[in-house]
C-alpha cells in the first residue's frame, strides 16, 4: 500500500513541477509589468502549496522507510535468535501480528487497536488501509454513501484499475432509494445525471432503470432483491474488498491461509477413515470439518507411525501385524505384553499375545 501511494504521489510532483516551469516560462513573455506581478503572487501561491505537499509526501515516504528497517530488524532477530526463549517470544509477536490483521479484516477494529498497543507492533503493521475504511463502512451501514462517493473520486484514476464499478453500485442504490419512497422523477433525474455515463455495461445499466417499472413491495425475485436492504450490506462488503485490492491487500486473512497450509500438510486419507488417530489435529473435530474441502498432504517419503506409542516403524522399531491385520510397532507391543500380561489391540479391543505377532517388511 505504501508504494502504490508514494508513487501516485511522486507522479503528481512531477505533473505540478511541469505547469509550474510553464508558468515561469510565460511570465517572461507578459507585456505588462501588472499581468507579471499577477502571475508572479499565482505562483508563489502555487509554489507555498507545492511545498505543503512536498513536505508531506516526504514525511510518509520517512515513516514508510522506518516501518521497513523495523520489519528487517524483526526478520534478522529470528536468524540471529538461538535462545528457546527469545524464539519463543518472536513467535508470539509473529501470532499477534497475525491475529491484528485477522480482527481489521472482520472489522473488530477497537480489539485489533487494543492487541497492537499491548503487543508493541506499531510498526509490523498496517493499520491505515483498514482504519481509513471504518467510517466509510460505517456510513455505509447507516445507509449513507456521500463518504464512499467522495473516496471514489479521490481514487478515481487507481479505481479504474479494478474490475469493479463501485461508484455505478453506489449511485445505484441511491436511485432504488428514491423508487422506495416513490419519488420516480427525482429518480430519473438522478439516472440522468449520475448512471448513463458511468461506463457500466449497457444490460446491468439496464437491469437498474427496469425497477421503475416496479413497486419495493414487487413478489419478482430478481428484483425483490434489489429492493431489499441486503443491498447495504453487500455495499460494504463490496467497499472492503475494492479498498483491499487498491491497497494490493489479498482477500484471504493471513490466519486462514496459514490454517488451510497447515491442515493440507498434514492431511492424509486417514484422516476420514475409521482409522483415525486421536493425535492428529485434523483426525479429531472440528478440524476435520474445516479441511474437508482442502487437498491432501504430497508425501514423496512415506513413514509408518505406530498409532499407540507415535514413534517412526523403522529397522530399530519393527513394525508387527496382530492376526486381525493391524499394525503397531515392537516397542509399544512389547512394553503392554510387560506391563498387562496380554496385547489389547486398541482398534478393536481384541486380546493377543506377543508371539501372535508377524514383522511386516515394507518394500
Amino acid at each position: 500500500s505504501s508504494q502504490s501511494s508514494g508513487s501516485s504521489g511522486i507522479n503528481a510532483e512531477y505533473g505540478e513541477i511541469g505547469q509550474l516551469n510553464m508558468l515561469i516560462g510565460n511570465i517572461e513573455r507578459l507585456p505588462s509589468p501588472e499581468l507579471e506581478e499577477q502571475a508572479i503572487k499565482s505562483l508563489r501561491e502555487k509554489l507555498g502549496l507545492f511545498k505543503m505537499r512536498y513536505l508531506e509526501y516526504l514525511s510518509k515516504e520517512g515513516g514508510y522507510a522506518g516501518r521497513c528497517v523495523e520489519r528487517l530488524d524483526y526478520l534478522q532477530d529470528y536468524i540471529d535468535e538461538t535462545d528457546t526463549k527469545a524464539e519463543n517470544v518472536w513467535r508470539k509477536k509473529r501470532l499477534n501480528r497475525v491475529l491484528v490483521d485477522y480482527f481489521l479484516r472482520n472489522s473488530n477494529y477497537d480489539t485489533a487497536i487494543q492487541l497492537v498497543k499491548s503487543a508493541g507492533i506499531e510498526g509490523e503493521v498496517d493499520m491505515e488501509p483498514f482504519l481509513a475504511g471504518r467510517e466509510i463502512e460505517k456510513s455505509l451501514a447507516a445507509h449513507n454513501t456521500a463518504p464512499c462517493l467522495k473516496w471514489c473520486n479521490e481514487n478515481r484514476s487507481r479505481l479504474k484499475k479494478t474490475k469493479v464499478n463501485l461508484e455505478f453500485k453506489l449511485h445505484a442504490q441511491n436511485f432504488i432509494e428514491r423508487i422506495k419512497v416513490e419519488d420516480y422523477s427525482g429518480a430519473i433525474q438522478y439516472a440522468q445525471k449520475h448512471l448513463i455515463d458511468t461506463g457500466e455495461d449497457p444490460e446491468r445499466l439496464q437491469e437498474t432503470m427496469v425497477l421503475l417499472a416496479f413497486k419495493p413491495d414487487t413478489e419478482c425475485e430478481k428484483y425483490k432483491k434489489m429492493f431489499s436492504d441486503d443491498r447495504w450490506e453487500e455495499l460494504v462488503l463490496e467497499f472492503r474488498r475494492t479498498n483491499f485490492e487498491l491497497h494490493h491487500l489479498h482477500s484471504d486473512s493471513l490466519l486462514s491461509t496459514l490454517l488451510q497450509s497447515g491442515l493440507s500438510v498434514i492431511k492424509t486419507h486417514q484422516c476420514y477413515s475409521s482409522e483415525r488417530s486421536g493425535d492428529c489435529p485434523v483426525c479429531n473435530e472440528p478440524l476435520n470439518t474445516l479441511a474437508s474441502s482442502l487437498p491432501f498432504s504430497h508425501c514423496t517419503q512415506s513413514r509408518l507411525i505406530c498409532r499407540i506409542s507415535g514413534e517412526v516403524m523403522n529397522e530399530h522399531n519393527h513394525p508387527l501385524m496382530l492376526p486381525n491385520g493391524h499394525v503397531y510397532g515392537e516397542r509399544a507391543l512389547t512394553e503392554m505384553m510387560e506391563r498387562e500380561g496380554v496385547i489389547v489391540c486398541p482398534g478393536t479391543e481384541e486380546v493377543f499375545w506377543l508371539d501372535q505377532c508377524k514383522k511386516v517388511y515394507v518394500m
